[in-house]
């Protein structure tokens, strides 16, 4: 096809890598020129395949900047990976961007910014310099803002001003600035605030009432560390503070330790309050098991009671002293009771409130209290009684909810697994009901470009896949003759189609030459016969894995080889994960039914409930009209079907699945009968590197902690007769993870009846970079036992403190899948393995989720977990060694926990009257003597 002037002009600087001269050039063209330069550009792109399009990725992004007209075309044509350069030069590509209209350019960068998922991805820079040099405003898009804090704003940053605000609000931010600190020097965001601060250019009072939406939204400690730094440095005035004083005090019964503990610096220099604002206080306060916090609830306590006769909120203040009397700090005991009797005359209206309380208290402070206010005195072995609380009963599960019809409309969130089910199972519905209203559909949603793929050998990314299943609808049909040749399947790259629009010319020639050239030296080093001419073309196309092309010439061998277009295939076992191949069999036999015309109505495996389970009523369905339309399903989406089938025998389903009569409706009848899929058992291997080996903890325990720790799963499984499954379920070797990231959170809900095997395959990622917890929480949801792999994905949430640890163990305590003793087991080996993590921080996600009605599961983890969170042999008590005990007496107390614990009768029976030594003597008693 003839070239038209616009092309033409476009594809001689494109070729020539004249990055400037092609922005000059798009950025004058008229909308008409645009329009026409829009229509082969894809043409061009594939002529360049046989050459390496991403040689060409920074001119191809620019072209696409300048000519494409709609926003939504222009955002995937600019972020498609196989333009992506490992340096990217983006200042071209911006300029042009910045040319164009601007409600074009606020719609393409918003676009941008919204497909950044992580802070590593590819599109960051593109998304960041796109904003910058536009002025548009950016989207509320959490990963937008930790992605631009990982780059390091700089003080003139056009940033600063739309994203700082929000690193208040934005989820993760917490964890990505966690390192930052004050002393001995303020790190890099710290001090740019400070410079800011100090030239005006941002207000002291939004900066200090960000820090304080963000305490009282809550958090775990590593995740508000940075915003109490952030604080500091703010070092609010007396005024700034007794203006937020309200907010302060709000955060005094339930903010970590740090939070509260500056809050409460904060309300030391202001006031008087409201008397029952005082007491809420106090009660808050000396309900913590800090005992700092507890002793500034005991001065509050003592300021408001100061030369008062009859307190008018005596009964809440003696609450706080009488909760304190049961404090796990025999100083803050002593400092309460002291207070008890020096402010008798204030308290005397409730006098039976700290009566009541008298027996929590050791028995020599406890007769002076009984002597003025009354009470039983609790004796010595007594002493140490469990917290006054009644922990609440565990949240009833809530049920599924139903998975979400099918639609096109996700397409730009077809990635994720919910929107990527949605997306298929309305394209196959349309593809076989009304073609032309799908490729209509299509067409306007990718505004006209075909996003078919690169040319990497093989596609691991679902939305290149299902970005060839549009681009098949939409595209042109292709010539008979060029689709005659067969088509590889397997590892190698398919090449289908005609030759581009843009064929011939100087490119052409310089592909040709190119291939030759490789291919002649390939002769020199290995001893081949030298070619010359086509012939060298064909051969080098053929070495490369590419199919044979017609031989009347290099064009047209051009027209079946690589510049033709690449058909999707599947990478090798050994560089995907095998539920990442399950998946993307999946996908290639859409593909390629599509192009086959052999397209089922309708797609068995799509989910009935968001947990990825299949009603079995509704596959019958499925399997009937697939029967009614002369069609058999798919194989590999068959398998997934019954993958996703609920735990159990259905006789009912499968009577109805018999009487179908097809070969896939027999299967399922079989399936749905005997029960489905036998648990395969999966077992745990850890391994380190010592210097370049790497070493088994079985078979060599290292004597100092490893550098590097790895997880291999191990897993075996009966034999199904299913093709697609018993791939899926083999041994499990070493695969490239790396590759398999992208889908990870798809996995829980393709074996929603079976979350053992998703966990196992989850081990290689638990090190690093780490399972974010919400594909753990889909793994909660999911069926099927929890075994070692499910623990110890559990016991990495557990051992750094996740946020969300707590409401894990609660969510599976609930449904009574939690494996309490595997999860400590876990823990304890993590505390030997990976130093790095904190004991307190564990312990208090277990208080966290015994508080929640889990602490019956709670104690059934400590009774694996508390000898490693014991002293060792010679070391001195610390803290979060009486937090544990302490812990553990309480919990066993509210769980009713009889039986001893060896480590700790030991240590009581050591004797002392240190707080380690008293709260073991606790749990000892409580547990019985045994």
């Amino acid at each position: 096809m003839t070239c038209p002037p616009t092309c033409a002009r476009v594809r001689e600087r494109v070729v020539a890598s004249d990055a400037r001269g092609l922005a000059d050039l798009v950025i004058a063209l008229s909308d008409a020129e645009r329009a026409e330069a829009a229509r082969h550009l894809p043409d061009l792109r594939d002529e360049l395949r046989a050459v390496g399009v991403a040689r060409y990725g920074e001119v191809l992004r620019i072209a696409g900047a300048g000519v494409l007209s709609g926003p939504a075309a222009t955002a995937a044509w600019l972020t498609r990976r196989e333009f992506a350069d490992q340096w990217p030069r983006l200042g071209e590509v911006t300029r042009v961007l910045a040319a164009r209209p601007a409600p074009w350019q606020a719609d393409v960068v918003a676009r941008l910014a919204r497909k950044i998922r992580t802070p590593e991805d590819r599109d960051v820079p593109l998304a960041l310099a796109a904003l910058r040099a536009t002025g548009a405003p950016p989207p509320e898009h959490d990963p937008l803002v930790t992605a631009w804090l990982r780059t390091g704003p700089a003080d003139d940053d056009p940033l600063l001003g739309p994203l700082l605000p929000r690193i208040f609000e934005a989820e993760g931010v917490g964890r990505e600035l966690r390192e930052e600190r004050l002393t001995p020097a303020p790190t890099p965001l710290l001090s740019l605030i400070g410079r800011l601060l100090a030239a005006g250019r941002v207000s002291r009072a939004e900066l200090l009432d960000g820090c304080l939406r963000r305490f009282l939204r809550g958090g775990d400690g590593v995740s508000l560390r940075f915003f109490v730094r952030l604080h500091e440095l703010l070092d609010p005035t007396p005024e700034e503070a007794a203006a937020r004083a309200r907010d302060y005090l709000r955060l005094l019964p339930v903010a970590p330790g740090a939070v509260a503990e500056l809050a409460l610096a904060q309300l030391r220099g202001v006031g008087p309050f409201e008397p029952a604002e005082t007491a809420e206080a106090a009660g808050a306060l000396t309900f913590r098991a800090e005992a700092k916090l507890a002793l500034g609830g005991l001065r509050l306590v003592e300021r408001e009671t100061d030369g008062v006769a009859g307190h008018p909120h005596a009964a809440e203040l003696a609450a706080a002293l009488a909760t304190a009397f049961g404090h796990t700090s025999y100083e803050v005991q002593g400092r309460a009771a002291r207070i008890a009797l020096k402010r008798a005359a204030a308290l005397a209206p409730a006098g039976h409130v700290l009566a009541e309380a008298v027996p929590l208290l050791p028995e020599a402070l406890g007769v002076r209290v009984a002597d003025r206010f009354g009470g039983e005195v609790a004796q010595q072995e007594q002493q140490e009684r469990p917290e006054a609380f009644t922990p609440p009963p565990l949240p009833a599960p809530a049920p599924p909810e139903p998975f979400p019809e099918p639609t096109l409309d996700v397409w730009e969130t077809v990635y994720t697994w919910v929107d990527g089910e949605r997306w298929l199972a309305a394209f196959v519905r349309r593809a076989a009901a009304d073609r032309e209203g799908l490729r209509r559909t299509l067409a306007e949603q990718f505004g006209g470009v075909h996003p078919q793929a690169h040319s990497q050998e093989a596609w691991v990314d679902v939305s290149d896949w299902i970005a060839a299943l549009a681009a098949e609808v939409t595209g042109p049909a292709e010539p008979a003759a060029a689709s005659a040749g067969p088509e590889q399947t397997g590892g190698g790259a398919e090449w289908v189609g005609g030759g581009p629009e843009w064929a011939g010319g100087g490119l052409e020639q310089a592909i040709g030459g190119l291939l030759e050239a490789a291919w002649n030296e390939a002769a020199r080093l290995f001893g081949f016969q030298p070619q010359s001419g086509p012939a060298a073309g064909r051969a080098a196309g053929q070495a490369f894995g590419w199919a044979d092309g017609p031989a009347s010439g290099w064009a047209a061998g051009r027209a079946a080889g690589p510049a033709g277009v690449a058909r999707p295939s599947l990478p090798p076992p050994d560089r995907v994960a095998p539920l990442h191949l399950f998946l993307l069999r999946r996908l290639d036999e859409i593909y390629r039914a599509l192009r086959a015309g052999t397209l089922p109505p309708v797609l068995l495996a799509t989910p009935t409930l968001t947990t990825g389970h299949l009603a079995p009523d509704v596959l019958v369905e499925r399997l009937a009209e697939c029967a009614a339309a002369g069609v058999e399903p798919l194989p590999a989406d068959l398998a997934q079907a019954l993958l996703r089938l609920p735990r159990g025998h259905h006789p009912e389903a499968a009577g109805g699945a018999a009487r179908i009569g097809t070969p896939a409706a027999a299967t399922a009848a079989r399936w749905l009968a005997d029960g489905g899929l036998r648990d395969p058992e999966t077992h745990v291997r850890w391994s380190y590197l010592d210097g370049a080996t790497e070493r088994l903890f079985d078979e060599h325990e290292p004597a100092e902690p490893p550098y590097q720790l790895r997880l291999q799963p191990e897993l075996r499984a009966e034999p199904t007769g299913l093709e697609a499954l018993d791939e899926l379920l083999g041994p499990r070797a070493r695969w490239s993870w790396f590759q398999s990231r992208g889908v990870l959170h798809w996995w829980p809900s393709l074996l929603p009846s079976h979350r053992e095997v998703v966990a196992a395959d989850y081990l290689p990622d638990l090190t690093h970079p780490g399972v974010p917890v919400r594909w753990v929480r889909d793994l909660a949801d999911a069926d099927g036992p929890a075994g070692e792999a499910m623990a110890l994905v559990l016991a990495f949430q557990v051992a750094r403190a996740d946020p969300e640890a707590a409401a894990l163990l609660v969510r599976m305590a609930a449904r009574g899948d939690l494996p309490a003793e595997d999860v400590g087991a876990q823990v304890a080996l993590l505390l030997r393995r990976r130093p790095d993590y904190q004991e307190r921080q564990i312990v208090g996600v277990l208080a966290d989720a015994a508080r929640q009605g889990a602490y019956e599961a709670v104690w059934r983890l400590l009774t694996r977990l508390l000898p490693a969170l014991l002293p060792a042999p010679g070391e001195r008590s610390r803290v979060a060694h009486v937090e544990a005990v302490t812990l553990a007496a309480d919990v066993a107390a509210w769980a009713g926990a009889r039986g001893p614990i060896p480590e700790v009768s030991a240590y009581a029976a050591a004797g002392g009257r240190s707080r380690f030594s008293r709260a073991c003597v606790r749990l000892r008693d409580q547990l019985g003597h045994g």
